[in-house]
């Protein structure tokens, strides 16, 4: 009796944690799908009658301004795929490595190494700075270099991939060595494969933050053809925040309200976030246990 009463309260638990997790699955869906549905709304729709999970009246106004000139948007892809890619790679690379020298007992220069890379957290060189480095010294202006380079290293990746790799047991790397091992074959071989978690969560981290490059093209970039996605994107929102402007300043025979403006926005929206949400799935059986296991000093 006490079994089955044991197991009846296990159900309705379990019940309750399913709606639990339902319901905050809709939390989070149901913005997402306002913003959807915003973008394929007009523009008065959305000042009469607000934000709806489905549109009203279907309007593709804001997709048609969006992509009036689609060899712009084409290339802006080009360009921050390239960036997100090269540099996501670079960037997991060359952290891995020095995360790597780190986690070695036997490192002969630790300390003065994680001196070198933990001190400069503690302040900020300024902009200026970095920006006559980049500029004068450098030369990356008008180059994608400019907009690989300067976010090619994260101290929190380098600490969580530290973490992750002290944790592997030394008795894999001593064995290694014994049978005549490099440290590369070592670390290619051995502490790579059995680090993918917290690789893949540095790798999507990383990923998104090249993705959503645009203050360093702000500063470097004046070629158009290597404007990146985001950047691109704020350049004709404020255009026509400008155009906006001149036209309730000014009388005009253009009605403002057929001009695109919030479903733009959200538009905008779609467009940018669209690629990443599609790649994440690939990423999220990595991810709890990357940011878990990896952010846990040791």
């Amino acid at each position: 009796m006490t079994k089955v009463k044991s197991a009846g309260s296990k159900e309705r638990t379990g019940l309750w944690v399913h709606l639990f997790f339902i319901l905050f699955g809709l939390i989070c869906i149901v913005p997402f799908m306002i913003v959807i549905s915003a973008s394929f709304s007009g523009e008065t729709d959305l000042a009469i009658n607000g934000f709806s999970v489905w549109p009203r009246k279907w309007d593709l106004t804001a997709y048609a301004y969006l992509f009036k000139n689609p060899k712009t948007i084409i290339n802006a892809y080009i360009v921050t795929a390239f960036i997100t890619v090269t540099g996501t790679f670079l960037s997991v690379v060359f952290m891995a490595m020095a995360a790597y020298c780190l986690s070695r007992n036997n490192f002969r220069f630790t300390r003065l190494l994680t001196f070198y890379i933990f001190f400069p957290t503690l302040f900020s060189g300024g902009l200026v700075p970095s920006y006559i480095i980049n500029t004068q010294y450098l030369h990356l202006t008008d180059s994608l270099a400019a907009l690989v380079l300067p976010t090619l290293i994260n101290i929190f990746h380098i600490i969580m991939l530290r973490t992750f790799f002290k944790q592997l047991p030394e008795s894999l790397f001593e064995a290694a060595k014994m049978d005549g091992a490099s440290e590369y074959r070592i670390f290619f071989t051995i502490a790579v494969p059995l680090s993918k978690p917290v690789i893949a969560t540095v790798a999507f981290l990383g990923a998104l933050t090249k993705w959503n490059e645009w203050y360093n093209a702000m500063l470097y970039i004046r070629n158009d053809d290597l404007v990146p996605l985001q950047y691109m994107l704020q350049r004709m929102m404020m255009n026509l925040q400008s155009l906006l402007d001149s036209m309730t300043n000014a009388p005009s025979m253009v009605n403002i309200q057929d001009l695109p403006g919030e479903n733009l926005r959200m538009a905008m929206l779609v467009v940018a976030i669209g690629p990443m949400m599609m790649i994440f799935p690939f990423f999220q059986k990595y991810f709890t246990r990357g940011m878990t296991v990896g952010a846990v000093k040791g």
